[in-house]
């Protein structure tokens, strides 16, 4: 391995590591495996319609996002998402949720798989989420997803911390809801050490009702990085 690739490696294989991140909370691990076997029973893998193209390929991710599952399950839930959705893109390829689906699915397989995030890949995916962007501005998850990769990317991948933090404010301003993007935006805002943006997003998700998956998930961290951001600030004062 070159030296260049040996600096690089690093910040390549932590690139990946935003692509599951992206996606709103779900139902229960049972929920979702009920909806598939309903799914593939009706046919729905072998549909020439869009619709329950996207609808699969979304229940697919959901299943791969899910931290409890094998990890040879979730990958290859990730590999059947990006499949379906690559199929509706060949049915309607002016579909802002199959271009983010394709995205997601595919590049949380590669993550999942020990893929290196080459130029190429990371390109492919960007491609996609811009593309759904284009065809849809208000796209949040696409919103979100373009948000993260900007901010975790090395700048010889494209990485821009400035236009990352836009892109998770316009997330969080289309669907206030939207937890998950609502958490990273105030991760983004902790990282560049303002401390009182910060706050004001983990408070709104604390006091935000969610579901009882998504309390679970979200509102656990929103808490821990909150209790941990209030000492730091008592240490500041009481040194």
């Amino acid at each position: 391995m070159s030296l260049l690739m040996r600096v690089l490696w690093p910040l390549f294989m932590s690139a990946w590591c935003v692509l599951t991140l992206v996606a709103p909370a779900v139902s229960s691990p049972q929920s979702l495996e009920d909806e598939l076997r309903q799914l593939i029973a009706a046919n729905a893998d072998k549909s020439s319609n869009p619709v329950v193209l996207i609808k699969l390929a979304n229940l697919y991710l959901n299943l791969g996002n899910d931290g409890n599952r094998d990890v040879e399950k979730r990958r290859i839930a990730y590999e059947a998402g990006a499949r379906i959705a690559k199929r509706a893109l060949e049915l309607q390829n002016e579909n802002a949720e199959a271009h983010y689906l394709y995205a997601a699915n595919l590049g949380s397989a590669a993550q999942l798989k020990g893929m290196m995030a080459s130029a190429l890949t990371i390109q492919d995916l960007k491609y996609h989420v811009t593309r759904a962007l284009q065809l849809q501005k208000d796209h949040a998850p696409s919103l979100h997803m373009m948000g993260m990769m900007l901010e975790e990317l090395p700048w010889v991948l494209g990485g821009d911390s400035r236009a990352a933090l836009g892109y998770l404010q316009r997330a969080v301003a289309v669907d206030p809801s939207y937890i998950h993007a609502r958490l990273d935006l105030a991760k983004a805002y902790l990282k560049r050490k303002d401390l009182a943006l910060a706050r004001r997003e983990l408070h709104s998700i604390l006091e935000t009702d969610l579901p009882l998956e998504e309390q679970n998930q979200h509102k656990k961290e929103a808490r821990a990085l909150l209790n941990s951001l209030e000492l730091h600030e008592g240490a500041m004062q009481y040194p």
